[in-house]
């Protein structure tokens, strides 16, 4: 298998096995203890090859709102409970991908189509009864590697600093989706689907956004020919201009444009 096919990708469209396994995940964070938030509890959800992992601390920041979201959680990937993902915000996300845009385009492509491949559990696994994971081939975590070796370069180069490693990057957007879900599909404390208009909230539209606003900033970098590489304020600047109401998402047919070779229609 070339590489071009390890990461060629149909266009997804919704099952109701990816809602079952949504709902799965759903159930399983629902279980998970609760601590407080001074001392919240650490719920391990995966290791990664070089020993960091993937992990929840429950309750998340947003229990404590006037109008709690109660099953909030708070997601991070670290090694000795030291979290590289603490404060990270969608504009720190934002940042990082429009940097690899600026390093790479093609690179960049790829590392959205493993965004999209991530949204929709494409490379997901159950590894036992009830637990969903993000668990990518041997194949496809040597091609993440390879990917994250050229990124890695491209930071010291261009930006003169390390970025937070490809996969656990990956990690992150997968348990920060999957508490997205958590909050907005639940109901008497169960996995709630029902409203199939309401389901693309939560996982679906967090990672698409996160995918579609790096794809717009690329594109308005590349038409006015900017050549700065203060990131930050090319991202604040068309932030303002250009904020949405509530999520940002762009159509099935441009993402198929904007990430071919490696995204293909049905």
């Amino acid at each position: 298998m070339s590489e071009h096919e390890i990461i060629k990708t149909k266009i997804f469209r919704s099952s109701e096995k990816f809602i079952l396994q949504r709902a799965q995940r759903i159930a399983e964070a629902i279980a998970f203890e609760g601590g407080t938030i001074e001392n919240p509890k650490r719920h391990l959800i995966s290791t990664l090859p070089n020993g960091k992992e993937s992990y929840f601390l429950k309750p998340g920041k947003e229990t404590q709102r006037a109008i709690p979201n109660i099953h909030d959680m708070f997601p991070n990937v670290g090694i000795s409970n030291k979290s590289e993902t603490e404060g990270y915000t969608f504009e720190i996300i934002w940042e990082y991908l429009i940097k690899i845009s600026i390093i790479n385009q093609r690179i960049f492509k790829k590392v959205l189509v493993l965004l999209y491949r991530l949204c929709f559990l494409i490379d997901h696994k159950e590894i036992e009864e009830g637990k969903i994971r993000y668990s990518p081939s041997e194949k496809m975590l040597d091609y993440i590697g390879k990917i994250d070796f050229a990124i890695k370069e491209g930071f010291k180069d261009k930006f003169k600093k390390d970025g937070i490693g490809l996969l656990e990057f990956l990690h992150f957007i997968d348990i920060l989706g999957w508490n997205e879900d958590v909050k907005y599909h639940i109901k008497n404390s169960k996995p709630d689907f029902e409203d199939k208009s309401k389901r693309k909230i939560g996982r679906v539209n967090t990672i698409l956004s996160v995918i579609s606003v790096p794809i717009m900033i690329s594109k308005f970098i590349l038409k006015l020919h900017i050549h700065t590489m203060n990131v930050k304020l090319i991202l604040s600047t068309y932030l303002k201009s250009n904020r949405p109401k509530n999520t940002w998402e762009i159509t099935d047919r441009e993402l198929i444009k904007d990430l071919s070779p490696h995204l293909i229609a049905t």
